[in-house]
């Protein structure tokens, strides 16, 4: 069965559920397990003439900030529900590599070099005008992973 389970997560309810349902799995399997988190910093790096209002790097270690905070407390709940877990930030030195690649790429490149027997991710259900316009990770991951996938739907 799974021994190595990485879980993305993003701050949202439905990827609180995803940790949750990869606590229980760890938990239940005597499974080790990865949190991650990508610091997408891609919205900020291609919006044209941002640079312009705000300092683009102060934007961006603001979110690697708050991405190390959002991985320290999950792994606070996994450690406080008698799983052991470690956490990754996925980012890339590379600025242009970074303002092209998806959410979901991070996530399986990340799954792969950690030789992650299942991912496990929450799914926001979006639809129309949302889904097109913030996109949906979990469909990427459905399409990118290469590894089992365990899909957290949102209430």
């Amino acid at each position: 069965m799974y021994k190595r389970i990485l879980v993305a997560v993003d701050d949202s309810a439905t990827s609180n559920a995803a940790l949750d349902e990869a606590i229980t799995l760890a938990k239940a399997l005597g499974a080790t397990l990865r949190i991650v988190h990508v610091a997408d910093e891609a919205p900020v790096r291609s919006a044209v003439g941002l640079e312009a209002i705000l300092d683009v790097t102060q934007v961006e270690e603001a979110m690697r900030k708050a991405g190390t905070a959002l991985l320290e407390a999950a792994a606070k709940k996994a450690t406080d529900a008698g799983v052991q877990a470690d956490t990754a930030l996925l980012e890339s030195e590379d600025k242009i590599e970074l303002a092209h690649r998806r959410v979901a790429e991070w996530i399986v490149e990340g799954a792969t070099a950690w030789q992650a027997d299942v991912i496990v991710a929450g799914t926001h259900g979006r639809r129309g005008f949302a889904r097109l316009f913030v996109g949906n990770v979990a469909e990427d991951l459905v399409r990118l992973a290469t590894t089992s996938l365990v899909l957290v739907r949102g209430k």
